[in-house]
């Protein structure tokens, strides 16, 4: 059947729903034909037999009235001796004789037949012996006639069982074409049904394979080429479909190479800035006083912000170009990993004059270490960004069964309901921003999902019912290497 579809290319959706409706219709339409022809054979069949049944009763009746006529005009010639009542006897002998004739040609069975061929020979023979010999007395012919009326009213009593037998005949051949129909509609039901079913499918197949290519282009699956069979109008379909995921290939690939070219060019001044406000700050040029020292630490921040934001783009160009990022995994102390974080950030933290506090249990997972680095460097950067001076932020990790729970919480302005299912889409900016000088890039989150997702974790916004403060939870299971370990009891720093 496949291979039939395969050959068969209409050339549009509706001209294939056409032809279904035509095939499913088709068996359908035979059995109202079969029907039909069932029904007018049955009425021309109930028709000759109801007419065949009326000429043998109105034949014998006839029979019966004939047999009193030449009896009653052969007893008066024997009395009379009258040549009219002769004539009379010969001419009712001549119609009898054709009734009789009409009967026997009829198809009325063989013992029917035989009681008209019997009938037939004793008027015969009467009607000789009468001519021959004649008989004195009419009492002579009673004995005769009276055998020959008994004859006629078995024919009768024969002619009025014919219709209940034809009756019986037309419902044993009501009953035996209803049942045909019967099975009839029993093997077309299937029938229609698997048609439809498999016409059903072509169409649906040609679909899926549009709705699955369309799936693909908005998700991460633009190496997968778009192939569509079924009707040259899918086909053509599928055609642009595939153009468009060249189009898409040819656009990432441009994108990716920018944000390689743009984060590498940024990269070298970059490192010259930091370097010279190092410099400046150890006092190689000279003591600085309480306000160049103010000014250096906010040059140092800033700079540092800006190497966040590269770093952000060089991870996520590196993340864009696989559908799943890979992982150089080994044991890693969490609780180390995050106190390191939260060193890198403290200038940062002193400067806002933010007050942090933490409560993490020495945990250890197997991970990729760089990438859990950077999930939770993200996470604390954006709570810093956010977090008013003088504020507060939360860090807290701990195992839940099977599972290691960190949540990072500050009291910022926190999420914009309404922005909680795009926030972790890359390039993405909320509602609700600070008043920074330097723009967030929008990718820490986006590119903090996709770290977390290799490790078949989860990363989600908290509802917190308060609309102050920014609180994220990421959720790593323990045992997707195969191994964990608890180093002391929970402990609080």
């Amino acid at each position: 059947m496949s291979g039939l579809f395969q050959r068969f290319h209409p050339k549009s959706t509706r001209r294939v729903i056409l032809y279904g409706f035509a095939l499913v219709a088709l068996p359908l339409i035979g059995a109202l034909i079969y029907a039909a022809f069932e029904v007018d054979r049955l009425a021309q069949q109930s028709q000759s037999a109801v007419h065949q049944a009326a000429q043998a009763i109105h034949n014998s009746q006839l029979l019966g009235e004939q047999v009193k006529a030449m009896e009653r005009a052969a007893r008066q010639y024997v009395v009379l001796k009258d040549e009219n009542l002769l004539r009379a006897y010969h001419q009712s002998h001549a119609e009898f004789g054709l009734t009789a004739r009409n009967l026997a040609m009829m198809s009325l069975g063989g013992v029917y037949q035989q009681r008209i061929k019997h009938l037939i020979e004793a008027e015969e023979e009467l009607f000789r012996q009468l001519g021959e010999k004649g008989y004195d007395s009419s009492e002579a012919l009673a004995p005769r006639f009276r055998e020959l009326a008994n004859m006629v009213a078995g024919i009768q009593a024969d002619s009025n069982g014919l219709i209940e037998h034809e009756v019986a005949l037309m419902r044993r051949i009501a009953t035996d074409a209803q049942q045909v129909l019967f099975w009839v509609t029993l093997a077309l039901v299937p029938l229609t049904l698997m048609t439809a079913g498999i016409y059903t499918l072509f169409i649906s197949r040609s679909i899926h394979q549009i709705e699955q290519a369309i799936e693909n282009l908005g998700g991460s699956g633009l190496k997968r080429s778009v192939k569509v069979s079924g009707p040259r109008d899918l086909q053509h379909v599928g055609d642009r479909l595939e153009w468009l995921r060249q189009r898409l290939m040819e656009v990432d690939q441009e994108k990716t190479r920018f944000l390689r070219h743009v984060s590498h060019e940024l990269k070298t001044p970059l490192t010259a800035m930091r370097e010279s406000a190092e410099l400046l700050r150890d006092g190689v040029v000279g003591p600085l006083n309480s306000e160049q020292t103010e000014i250096v630490d906010i040059l140092r921040s800033n700079t540092f912000k800006l190497q966040k934001l590269i770093e952000n783009l060089l991870n996520f160009s590196t993340t864009t170009q696989t559908q799943s990022p890979r992982l150089t995994t080994r044991e890693v102390d969490m609780q180390q990993l995050i106190e390191e974080v939260i060193r890198d950030h403290r200038p940062t933290i002193k400067a806002k004059a933010v007050r942090l506090v933490t409560q993490l249990q020495p945990l250890k997972i197997r991970v990729d270490e760089s990438k859990i680095r950077t999930v939770m460097d993200n996470l604390l950067s954006n709570a810093v960004k956010f977090t008013p001076i003088g504020g507060c932020i939360w860090i807290r990790m701990k195992q839940e069964q099977d599972k290691l729970m960190l949540e990072v919480k500050d009291n910022g302005p926190g999420i914009d309901p309404r922005d909680r299912k795009k926030i972790f889409e890359a390039f993405y900016q909320g509602r609700r921003q600070t008043d920074s000088h330097i723009k967030g890039s929008g990718l820490g989150l986006s590119i903090a999902r996709e770290y977390v997702s290799a490790h078949y974790g989860n990363i989600e916004v908290v509802d917190t019912g308060r609309a102050e403060g920014a609180h994220l939870r990421v959720v790593l299971p323990l045992n997707s290497a195969g191994t964990v370990e608890r180093i002391v009891a929970a402990g609080v720093s």
